[in-house]
């Protein structure tokens, strides 16, 4: 699907080839209107955001940060990119000095990172935490249809996977306990 998009942005502009664009018949003439709207990625990101009720604002390294459903996030948004990062920093977090939390949180995240579409990752900070992060790489085009729709989806899935994390490392916590 997404290269289906992308090869269609690109014949659009190689060979004057719009699937957003619509002929009107009007007196036996033939208007055609563009119906995709000129907008960055940027901005797009900025609009979605707060059409579904979160307040963006930007980082001092430039990244989106809103709020949704209590969780804050981080957007990775360029004008000449249609791809954006969403980010959940810091979605679970344990003590560097914790050796038994470690490998399980380890063994957890290759997991959901196999069978997910989410990306799980961890990060040693300068204090004594690690920090668990969870991140997706998506399509952001004003093409979409129902965008809002898309992006709380894509926001439902953070959600599920933070849940699989937590509830898969308590389920090694209590394996363990069995032995």
């Amino acid at each position: 699907m997404i290269y289906n998009i992308y090869r269609y942005y690109h014949e659009e502009n190689s060979n004057n080839y719009s699937p957003c664009v619509e002929v009107i018949p009007d007196n036996n003439q033939t208007e055609v209107t563009n119906m995709e709207e000129d907008i960055s990625t940027r901005q797009l990101a900025l609009r979605t955001i707060e059409n579904i009720g979160s307040e963006p604002q930007y980082t001092e390294e430039g990244r989106i940060q809103f709020e949704y459903q209590g969780v804050i996030f981080l957007m990775e948004a360029v004008n000449d990119c249609m791809f954006v990062n969403l980010i959940w920093p810091w979605c679970h977090s344990f003590s560097k000095f914790d050796i038994d939390e470690f490998a399980r949180v380890r063994q957890v995240i290759n997991n959901i990172n196999m069978q997910g579409t989410m990306s799980v990752f961890y990060c040693i900070t300068d204090s004594d935490d690690v920090a668990v992060h969870i991140k997706k790489h998506f399509l952001l085009v004003p093409q979409i249809a129902q965008i809002e729709e898309y992006l709380k989806f894509i926001l439902k899935s953070f959600f599920i996977t933070a849940r699989a994390l937590d509830v898969e490392i308590e389920k090694c916590r209590m394996q363990e306990c069995e032995k």
